[in-house]
C-alpha cells in the first residue's frame, strides 16, 4: 500500500477496508449467511417493565458500575499486546482514552483516513492507577477475524465498572491489521494468544497484584468464541460467554452463556441453538430482537455506515466484489434495534454471568426470566440453563 500514492491509493485501500471488516464475517466464520427458516418467536414485553420489576434490579450492569476505569496496553510478547480495562481509583485526572481504528490499519491508510468517524472516545482514563481493593475476577476477550481488541470497548468498560480486569488482546494473525496489510488472514493462534495474555496479566506488578487467577471467564465474539470455548479446559477458567456464534460447542461443564440477535444472519438464532443442543452443558441462551452480527462492536457506523461507503466507491468506478457488499450490509443493515442499546444488553447480562460463574454474589433475579423485562423497549427471550 506503500506503492500507491494519491487519491488512487486511498480508493484502493478503502475496498480493503471493506474487505477487512468481512473476510472474518464470511471465510472464517463458517456460519453461512442465509436466514433461519425456522425462526424461534420472542415475547414481546411491552414498552416498560412492570412497576414492581423497575428500580430493583434494573440497570444493574448495563450502566456504569461504582468504579471508574483505567486502560493500559501492555505486551503479551514480541508481536502481540493487549489492552486492559480495570478498576481505578476515583478521580483520576489523566487523559480519556479513545480507540481509533486507523491504528490497527498499514501506515499509509490510516494516515489518509482523517475523518473522524474512526474514532470514538470511551469512558476510561490511560494508565489510571489499579484501584487498591483487589480481589477483582479476569475477563478475557476475544475478537473475531478481520475484527480488533477495541471493536467492543464500550461494553468491556462497563464490565470493568462493575469490578472485572477485563484483557483484550489483538488476535494478530487474523485481526483488522493483518486484513488490511496481506489480504487475508494468516491462521489462527486466537487460543494460544488468550493463554499467553492470561499469563502476562498474571505477572504484571501492578495488576497482578489485584486479580483472583482462579476466577476467569472468557468471553468471544463470531469465529473468536472457538477459543473461549477451547479455553474452558484450563485451570481457574469459570465459564465463557459466546456472542454471536455459531461455530463452538461447550465440551466442558462450566457455566456459559449463548447471545445472539434474533436479527443476525451470519450466526442465525437457529444455528446456534443447533450448537448449543451438543454442548455438554447447554448452559442460559439470550436471544435478543432486532441485534445483528456486529451489534456489540461499533463496526456498522465506521465510515458512516455500508452503504455510504459501498456507494462512494461504486461513484468512483471501482468495481465491489458482491460477496463483500453482501456480507457487510448484512451484518449491519439487517438490524433494526440501536447499538448502543444492544450493548446495553450484552453488557448486563456477560458482566451477570461472569459474575456469577466467578461465585460472587447477585441478585438471582439478574440472570432470571424477569430480566428480560427490565429491557422493556427491547423485545427479549432468556432462557435458563
Amino acid at each position: 500500500m506503500r506503492e500507491q500514492p494519491g487519491y488512487q491509493g486511498v480508493v484502493k485501500g478503502w475496498i480493503r477496508v471493506v474487505a477487512g471488516l468481512c473476510v472474518g464475517l464470511w471465510a472464517w466464520t463458517l456460519v453461512g449467511c442465509e436466514a433461519s427458516s425456522d425462526p424461534v418467536p420472542l415475547a414481546d414485553t411491552g414498552e416498560t417493565g412492570p412497576e414492581e420489576v423497575a428500580g430493583e434490579f434494573c440497570e444493574l450492569y448495563d450502566v456504569d458500575g461504582p468504579y471508574e476505569v483505567g486502560v493500559r496496553t501492555l505486551r503479551i510478547d514480541e508481536t502481540h499486546r493487549m489492552q486492559v480495562y480495570y478498576p481505578a481509583v476515583e478521580g483520576s485526572p489523566l487523559e480519556q482514552a479513545a480507540v481509533d481504528v486507523r491504528e490497527q490499519m498499514p501506515e499509509a491508510l490510516g494516515e489518509a483516513l482523517f475523518d473522524g468517524q474512526w474514532r470514538w472516545m470511551i469512558e476510561a482514563r490511560h494508565d489510571a492507577q489499579v484501584h487498591e481493593n483487589g480481589g477483582f475476577g479476569v475477563v478475557l476477550f476475544s475478537h473475531g477475524p478481520g475484527g480488533f481488541a477495541g471493536q467492543s470497548a464500550d461494553v468491556l468498560v462497563k464490565m470493568a465498572s462493575h469490578g472485572l480486569v477485563v484483557a483484550a488482546p489483538e488476535q494478530r494473525e487474523w485481526g483488522l491489521y493483518q486484513v488490511l496489510a496481506k489480504g487475508a488472514p494468516a491462521g489462527d493462534e486466537a487460543l494460544e494468544t488468550l493463554r499467553r495474555a492470561r499469563q502476562a496479566l498474571e505477572e504484571d506488578e501492578a495488576l497482578g497484584e489485584v486479580i483472583e487467577s482462579d476466577q476467569v471467564v472468557v468471553v468471544g465474539h463470531s469465529a473468536g468464541a472457538r477459543a473461549a470455548a477451547e479455553m474452558l479446559h484450563d485451570s481457574g477458567v469459570r465459564g465463557a460467554v459466546f456472542w454471536n456464534s455459531s461455530t463452538v460447542v461447550a465440551v466442558e461443564d462450566r457455566s456459559v452463556m449463548w447471545i445472539v440477535g434474533e436479527a443476525d444472519l451470519l450466526a442465525t438464532p437457529a444455528r446456534v441453538r443447533s450448537r448449543r443442543d451438543m454442548s455438554v452443558t447447554r448452559g442460559r441462551l439470550v436471544e435478543v430482537g432486532g441485534m445483528g452480527h456486529l451489534s456489540s462492536t461499533r463496526v456498522c457506523e465506521v465510515a458512516g455506515g455500508p452503504h455510504a461507503l459501498v456507494a462512494r466507491l461504486v461513484d468512483e468506478g471501482v468495481e465491489v466484489p458482491p460477496i463483500v457488499a453482501l456480507t457487510l450490509t448484512r451484518s449491519c443493515e439487517a438490524a433494526t434495534l440501536s447499538r448502543g442499546r444492544a450493548q446495553e444488553v450484552v453488557a448486563h447480562y456477560t458482566t451477570a454471568q461472569a459474575l456469577e460463574a466467578m461465585g460472587r454474589s447477585l441478585p438471582a433475579e439478574a440472570l432470571g426470566p424477569d430480566s428480560a423485562e427490565c429491557f422493556g423497549d427491547v423485545v427479549l427471550a432468556f432462557e435458563p440453563e
